[in-house]
C-alpha cells in the first residue's frame, strides 16, 4: 500500500513538473483569454483597438505567476497601426484561482519601426518635454521598443520602455545629430541612453551615455568620447556664424572625452549647463589666408602646427570657464617648441597665462633687441577686461637676456601705471642694455647701459599715439653709458624732467662724449605763447642725425637745434658748423671736383668739407615746409627749399648748387680778368646748376639744368655768410 501511495505521489509530482516545464517553455495555446486581454488593454489605453490571435498561457517560475502571450497582434492607436512583435500579460495567481483573473503587468515588444510612425502615435500623448523634442527636433530614424506597463484597477500606474535606435537624425538651432545609434531606457521621470555612436555637429562620437531626469524641468547628464577629425567646414558648422573667415585651412586630428550636465525648463530653454572636456591633439595645422603680422614679431605668420597637445575645457553657465592647452607647436618652418596656455574667463575678465618657448624672431626697436633664431622663453600672466588690460607679469628670457614687466595696467588703450620694468639684453654677445624703470610718485630710470640706436627713428614715428596720455609725473633718468648706431658712446647721461599728459613739458639733460665733448638738451614752456621751446646742443652731431638719410656720412662739426612747437605746429632752426660729408651724392662729388679743394677732399677720403649748414623749417599736421636750407663749403654751396606732404608723402624740392668756390675765388683775385669774370662783391661762382626733385619715396624724379648766373637770393646768402 505504501509503495502504491509513493508511486501515485511520484506520478503526480512528475505530472506537475511536466506541466510546469511545458507551461514555462512551450505554453498552452488557447483563445479563451483573447477577450480578457483585449478588453483590459482597451480599458487601460484609450483610443486603442486590438485584435489578437491565439494566446499561449505560460508560467513565470521566478515570479510564481501566470502570464499569457500572443505574437504579431493587430493593434491600432487612434486608427494608426502599430507594428508589434509580441504582447505578454502577467496575471495574479490568486485572482486566477478565484476565477477573476486580474492583469498586473503588460509587456509589449515591437518590431522595428520608423520614427515617423512613432511620431504619429506620440502626438496623442499628454504634453511633455520628450514629446516636444520628438515631434519638433527629431527628423527620422528607426527603432524598436519593449514597453512594460504596471496596472492597478485597470489603470497604468507605472511604465518602462527600452530598446534601440539607429540611423537617428535630429536637429535644432544648436545641435545636429546624424547617423546616430544608441540603446535607451525610459521611465516616467527618468531615463538613460547608452552605447551612443554617431555624428554631433560634425564631431564623430565613438561611445557615450546620457542620463536624464524629467520632472518640472529636464536635467541631462552624460559622457561622450569622440574621435576628432575636424576641418574648417566642420568647426564652422559647430560654432556657427562663419567665424573662421581669416583661415584658409584648419585640420585637427585627435581624441576627446567630455562630461556634461544641462538643465532645460518646460519650454526646453537652457537654464543651466556644465561641460568638462579633455583630450589630445595628435596633429593639427592652421593656415591663414593672408600672412598675419603681430607686434614685436619680425616675421609674419602663415602656418601654425600642433602635435602631442593635451587640452582641457571647463565651461559653466555661471560664467566660470577654463581652457587649458599644452604640448608642442611650431610657427611656419621653425622647429617644434613646448607651450602651456590657460584662459580662465567669466563675464568680466579673461585671465590668461602663457608659458612657451619661442623660436621666431622677436624685435623690440626701442632697446635694439632682436632674438633672431635664438629660442627664448615667454612667460606671461594677464587679465583682460572690457576696457582694461592688467599685465601682472611679462617675461622674455634665455640664458643671457631677460626682460621683465610687473603689474602694468592699460585702460581704454592708455597706460595707467606699472610697478617696474627691468631689462638686460646682449647684442653680438656684448651687453647693450641693463636698466630698471620704477613707477611710483615719480618715474625713475637707472642703469649701466642703454642702447639708443633706434631712438631717433621711434621719436619721428608718424603714429601720434595717445598711449601715455594718462601719465603726469616727474621723471629722473641716469645712465652710465648710452650707445648709438655710430661708434660714439655717451657716458654719464642724466635727465630731469616733467611729463604732463604723456608729453614732456620740461627737460634738463646732459651727457658726455670723449675728449670733453658733450650733449646738452633743455625744454621749457614760454609763459607768453604757452609753446614749448626745445634747445639741443651737441659737440658731435652724428649720433643725433645718423638715422636721417639726408645726413648720411656726416662727421665732425657742432650742432645747435632750436625748435618752438605746440600740439598743432612747430618751427625749427638747425645749424651745423665745420663738418664733412663722406657719402655725398654722385652729382655733388662730380661738381666738387671742379675745385682744387674738392679734389683734395676726395683724394683724402675724409669727405667733402662744409663750413656751415643752416636749415629753417616749419611743420603742421599736413605739411613739412623746408623754408630754407643753405650749405656753404670750400668746394660747393647749396641753397634749397620745398615741402613734404604728410598724408601722401609727396616730396617737392628745388634749389641751386654752385661748385668750384675755391677756384672762382682765385680767379676773382686776378687783376682785370677777375673783375670781368667774377664781380668781387658777389664772391660766388660764375656758373652753377638748378635742380628739382618731386615724387613719393622710391619714385622721386630729379631734373637738372645748368645756369650761367646766380639768383639774387643766392648772391645775398653768399655775401651774408662770410660776414
Amino acid at each position: 500500500m505504501k509503495k502504491i501511495f509513493l508511486s501515485i505521489v511520484s506520478l503526480i509530482a512528475l505530472l506537475l513538473v511536466t506541466i510546469i516545464v511545458f507551461l514555462s517553455t512551450a505554453g498552452y495555446e488557447t483563445d479563451k483569454f483573447n477577450s480578457l486581454l483585449e478588453n483590459k488593454i482597451k480599458e487601460s489605453v484609450k483610443n486603442t483597438n486590438l485584435t489578437l490571435k491565439k494566446i499561449k498561457i505560460k508560467i513565470n517560475i521566478q515570479e510564481l505567476s501566470f502570464f499569457i502571450t500572443t505574437s504579431n497582434p493587430e493593434i491600432f492607436f487612434h486608427n494608426k497601426k502599430v507594428n508589434l512583435n509580441r504582447i505578454d500579460a502577467f496575471i495574479n495567481l490568486k485572482s486566477l484561482l478565484k476565477g477573476k483573473p486580474n492583469i498586473e503587468k503588460v509587456s509589449v515588444l515591437s518590431n522595428e519601426l520608423d520614427i515617423e510612425r512613432i511620431k504619429e502615435i506620440v502626438k496623442y500623448s499628454k504634453p511633455s518635454n520628450f514629446k516636444k523634442f520628438l515631434l519638433n527636433e527629431v527628423k527620422n530614424g528607426q527603432l524598436n521598443f519593449n514597453l512594460d506597463l504596471d496596472l492597478k484597477d485597470n489603470q497604468i500606474i507605472n511604465y518602462e520602455i527600452n530598446g534601440f535606435v539607429k540611423n537617428f537624425y535630429a536637429k535644432n538651432k544648436k545641435i545636429n545629430l546624424k547617423k546616430t545609434s544608441f540603446i535607451y531606457l525610459i521611465r516616467e521621470k527618468s531615463g538613460e541612453i547608452d552605447n551612443i555612436r554617431g555624428l554631433i555637429n560634425g564631431f564623430q562620437i565613438s561611445s557615450g551615455n546620457i542620463q536624464f531626469a524629467n520632472s518640472e524641468s529636464l536635467e541631462i547628464n552624460g559622457e561622450i568620447e569622440s574621435d576628432l577629425d575636424l576641418n574648417k567646414e566642420k568647426i564652422n558648422n559647430f560654432i556657427g556664424n562663419n567665424n573662421l573667415t581669416n583661415f584658409e585651412k584648419i585640420k585637427i586630428i585627435g581624441k576627446l572625452q567630455s562630461k556634461f550636465k544641462i538643465n532645460f525648463d518646460q519650454t526646453l530653454k537652457i537654464i543651466d549647463y556644465q561641460l568638462e572636456a579633455n583630450g589630445d591633439v595628435q596633429k593639427s595645422n592652421i593656415k591663414f589666408i593672408e600672412m598675419q603680422k603681430y607686434p614685436l614679431l619680425e616675421n609674419k605668420i602663415n602656418n601654425i602646427f600642433f602635435e602631442k597637445t593635451n587640452f582641457k575645457v571647463d565651461y559653466y553657465k555661471d560664467n566660470n570657464k577654463l581652457i587649458n592647452i599644452s604640448g608642442i607647436y611650431k610657427i611656419n618652418n621653425n622647429s617644434f617648441q613646448k607651450f602651456d596656455f590657460t584662459n580662465k574667463f567669466d563675464s568680466k575678465y579673461n585671465k590668461i597665462s602663457l608659458n612657451a618657448d619661442f623660436e621666431d624672431e622677436i624685435n623690440i626697436p626701442f632697446i635694439n633687441f632682436r632674438t633672431k633664431k635664438k629660442v627664448v622663453n615667454i612667460n606671461t600672466n594677464l587679465q583682460i577686461g572690457k576696457k582694461n588690460i592688467l599685465l601682472n607679469k611679462f617675461n622674455i628670457k634665455d640664458d643671457k637676456n631677460n626682460i621683465n614687466i610687473k603689474n602694468l595696467l592699460i585702460q581704454n588703450n592708455k597706460l595707467v601705471k606699472f610697478d617696474n620694468i627691468s631689462v638686460k639684453t646682449f647684442l653680438n654677445n656684448e651687453l647693450n642694455n641693463e636698466f630698471k624703470i620704477n613707477f611710483n610718485k615719480s618715474i625713475r630710470i637707472n642703469g649701466s647701459k642703454y642702447d639708443a640706436s633706434n631712438l631717433t627713428k621711434l621719436l619721428e614715428n608718424k603714429n601720434n599715439t595717445t598711449f601715455l596720455k594718462n601719465i603726469s609725473k616727474e621723471i629722473f633718468v641716469n645712465f652710465k653709458e648710452v650707445s648709438t648706431n655710430v661708434s660714439q658712446v655717451m657716458s654719464d647721461f642724466s635727465l630731469i624732467g616733467i611729463i604732463e599728459k604723456g608729453r614732456f613739458s620740461k627737460i634738463v639733460s646732459k651727457g658726455e662724449f670723449e675728449d670733453g665733448k658733450y650733449l646738452d638738451i633743455s625744454l621749457k614752456i614760454d609763459k607768453t605763447s604757452k609753446k614749448k621751446i626745445l634747445e639741443i646742443y651737441s659737440d658731435l652731431p652724428k649720433p643725433l642725425l645718423s638715422n636721417y638719410k639726408f645726413f648720411d656720412g656726416l662727421s665732425g662739426g657742432k650742432l645747435l637745434l632750436l625748435s618752438t612747437y605746440d600740439n598743432k605746429e612747430s618751427n625749427s632752426n638747425l645749424t651745423i658748423e665745420s663738418f664733412k660729408v663722406k657719402n655725398a651724392p654722385g652729382l655733388v662729388k662730380l661738381l666738387s671736383l671742379a675745385d682744387f679743394g674738392g679734389m683734395v677732399d676726395a683724394l683724402s677720403g675724409e669727405g667733402l668739407s662744409f663750413e656751415k649748414l643752416e636749415m629753417k623749417m616749419s611743420k603742421s599736421e599736413q605739411v613739412l615746409n623746408l623754408e630754407e636750407l643753405y650749405v656753404i663749403g670750400p668746394s660747393i654751396s647749396i641753397l634749397m627749399e620745398g615741402y613734404v606732404e604728410s598724408n601722401t608723402e609727396l616730396v617737392s624740392l628745388r634749389g641751386t648748387m654752385v661748385p668750384a668756390k675755391t677756384l672762382n675765388k682765385f680767379l676773382s683775385k686776378l687783376p682785370v680778368v677777375g673783375d670781368i669774370l667774377i664781380p668781387k662783391e658777389i664772391g660766388e661762382g660764375l656758373f652753377g646748376i638748378s635742380f628739382k626733385m618731386k615724387g613719393t619715396p622710391g619714385k622721386i624724379k630729379t631734373t637738372v639744368n645748368p645756369i650761367k648766373s646766380l639768383t639774387p637770393r643766392f648772391i645775398q646768402k653768399a655775401l651774408k655768410k662770410p660776414k
